[in-house]
């Protein structure tokens, strides 16, 4: 007999409205006008629903949207919006004409605007693209941000198909995280088509619109950009199609069709966003030598780990990314080495590590499945649904065995592809798959309900070693002894770093205590040339380094970094540090910049430094 877990129920989504017990969307038929004039989107939806029990209304999220009117099956509809929540928005409850039956299908269309504040949107004018002649438009809905965009169930546990139309301004071009058909010019616009035949979340719907042109990788693989910056695109992501290979040979066929990616400027909040057919990629990923793209080995693990197979709820966000970081480790060590696949997971440690610090070991947001009644997922964003679901995974794998875990992961996905599932689905399946069929394996001793829903550092962690960290230690050392007066700076020199990989010096840098005196820090970039680094990953932990060290040369780095850079995995902590060193700094720099910033990006920043809500972006 199957095994599973049932110490915890999920009922409803405590992130959405949505009366998804009652009646559920099955298919979207958008229809947009994109208007950069007014920075709204304008059109239609039409919501193809399955009724799953008696009821005489539909519940939707909402945030910040103008209702025109409603339909049911073509006759109007009665609507009203509830009260606003800063956090989930607005529901919209549509009464239907008649009673709505279980089992039957019914259309319902709503003709409404986005607002100029949509939070799901950045839209930009041409001084903050690359190009400079032209404005640019990128969304991310994710975690609850398409609400925003389009009246729907923002519930991850709700995945539906999808098709659009979309209208812009015809100098310009739209792609969507669904497959484009065609494209015409109508009049003063160019108007395009797309279809998204496999079920996806609302997170996941996704729309850029600018100057884009296409260079393509392989027969399935894409890179869009703008015109200055395609073929360095390209160029850096070219090995797209052997990381879709290798998860295949690991996880089971592709079954998106295309996978492209576009490159976007750089207010997008994150480093990547696997928005299925259309990955969105940050520029701090081009570097010129490809030291980066394992965030796009990352990305293309999600279209198994967390698209193909996706959480019911934001509470189980780490079964997105602790799988994907866990593929994304396994895929790199099969192309790059074995080396690689530690080396990772010891930064990944250090940095899940650093947090538990900074946040306090029993916050709640420590666990790997927090509650997030009446909370933001994005406050509950951070590194421990990576990191710590990473270790989770590799714990998984500890007990089984590592060819027996990758049979069982494959079988996995297989066995729950297309679906929203929970932890106890997952661990139901992890399971009964090793105490059937001669397997036979003994989970009597293991505490999971530890690993899921205990804060601070998890139990059993698997050690992990590479001799690349020693190289990296030794270095550190020396220089804390240069630093205490105890080194000769006439050893340190450029050949120190001399063939080594971004990690290596990644790792370096995070072990480099403090403080550092300021000619120290002198001649260290003298020596590695930290403060020109064309390395994101590299210049963000020098500028940490710099700030927490008062030293003054990194100070124009610094704030053209900030300018020109909005992924959040870089401007929080450098925020955070001119917090604790430089308050006014942080405050001034930060209202130079937050119009540049993505909407979700400014709210935390905001956050991070003590700013009053006045602070966020409008």
């Amino acid at each position: 007999m199957a095994f599973k877990p049932t110490w915890r129920q999920t009922v409803g989504d405590p992130s959405s409205y949505a009366n998804i017990d009652e009646v559920v969307v099955k298919h979207m038929s958008l229809d947009w006008n994109i208007d950069f004039t007014v920075h709204e989107v304008r059109g239609s939806v039409e919501l193809r629903m399955e009724v799953l029990s008696d009821t005489r209304k539909i519940v939707l999220d909402s945030r910040d949207l103008t209702i025109h009117d409603v339909t049911v099956d073509g006759t109007a509809a009665l609507f009203t919006e509830g009260d606003d929540s800063d956090v989930f928005g607005t529901p919209i409850t549509i009464f239907p004409p008649e009673p709505l039956t279980a089992g039957a299908i019914i259309y319902v269309k709503i003709s409404y605007k986005t607002s100029p504040d949509c939070s799901a949107l950045a839209w930009l004018p041409p001084a903050q693209t690359e190009g400079k002649t032209h404005p640019y438009l990128f969304s991310q809905c994710q975690a609850i941000h398409a609400r925003s965009l389009v009246p729907c169930m923002d519930a991850p546990s709700v995945r539906a198909t999808y098709d659009a139309k979309v209208s812009v301004p015809k100098e310009l071009r739209a792609l969507m995280s669904a497959i484009l058909h065609t494209t015409e010019e109508v009049g003063d616009y160019c108007v395009s088509t797309f279809d998204q035949p496999v079920a996806i979340a609302s997170n996941l719907l996704a729309i850029v619109v600018g100057n884009l042109e296409r260079r393509d990788i392989s027969h399935r693989v894409a890179i869009w950009s703008e015109p200055v910056v395609v073929d360095d695109a390209a160029s850096d992501f070219s090995n797209t199609e052997k990381f879709v290979k290798a998860c295949e040979e690991l996880v089971g066929p592709y079954e998106w069709t295309r996978y492209d990616i576009v490159c976007l400027p750089g207010s997008f909040p994150l480093g990547g966003m696997e928005n299925p057919c259309l990955t969105f990629a940050s520029p701090t990923l081009l570097t010129g030598d490809k030291s980066l793209t394992d965030v796009i080995c990352h990305e293309v693990a999600h279209s198994w780990t967390g698209n193909l197979v996706s959480p019911k709820t934001w509470e189980d966000f780490y079964m997105n990314e602790g799988f994907t970081m866990f593929l994304q480790r396994k895929v790199m060590a099969k192309l790059y080495g074995e080396e690689h696949f530690d080396f990772d997971a010891i930064l990944g440690l250090d940095s899940l590590k650093k947090y538990m610090k900074a946040k306090g070991e029993d916050h709640p947001y420590t666990k790997l499945r927090p509650v997030l009644d009446g909370v933001d997922p994005d406050d509950a964003y951070s590194v421990v649904p990576y990191e710590k679901g990473f270790n989770f995974v590799c714990y998984l794998e500890s007990l089984v065995g590592k060819a027996a875990f990758q049979e069982w992961m494959y079988d996995y996905i297989q066995t729950f592809r297309r679906q929203a599932i929970t932890s106890e689905d997952m661990l139901g399946h992890y399971i009964t798959y090793f105490t059937t069929e001669g397997r036979n394996v003994d989970f009597s001793g293991v505490d999971f309900r530890a690993w899921l829903d205990e804060p601070g550092m998890p139990p059993g962690l698997i050690t992990f070693e590479s001799k690349l960290l020693d190289d990296s230690e030794a270095l550190a050392k020396k220089w804390r002894l240069i630093a205490a007066g105890e080194g000769d700076k006439a050893s340190a020199a450029a050949l120190d770093i001399q063939g080594w990989t971004s990690l290596q010096i990644c790792c370096f840098l995070n072990r480099v205590d403090y403080p550092l005196p300021v000619d120290v820090l002198t001649q260290m970039d003298k020596h590695y040339k930290f403060n020109s680094s064309a390395n994101s990953e590299v210049l963000c932990l020098w500028l940490v380094l710099c700030i927490r060290n008062k030293w003054s040369g990194h100070e124009d780095v610094l704030k053209m970094f900030l300018k020109r850079v909005g992924r959040m995995r870089f401007v929080r902590p450098l925020y955070t540090e001119l917090k604790k060193t430089v308050f006014d700094t942080a405050v001034a720099i930060f209202q130079e910049n937050r119009d540049r910033y993505h909407s979700v990006c400014a709210k935390m920043v905001a956050k991070d430094i003590g700013l009053d809500s006045e602070f966020r972006k409008s």
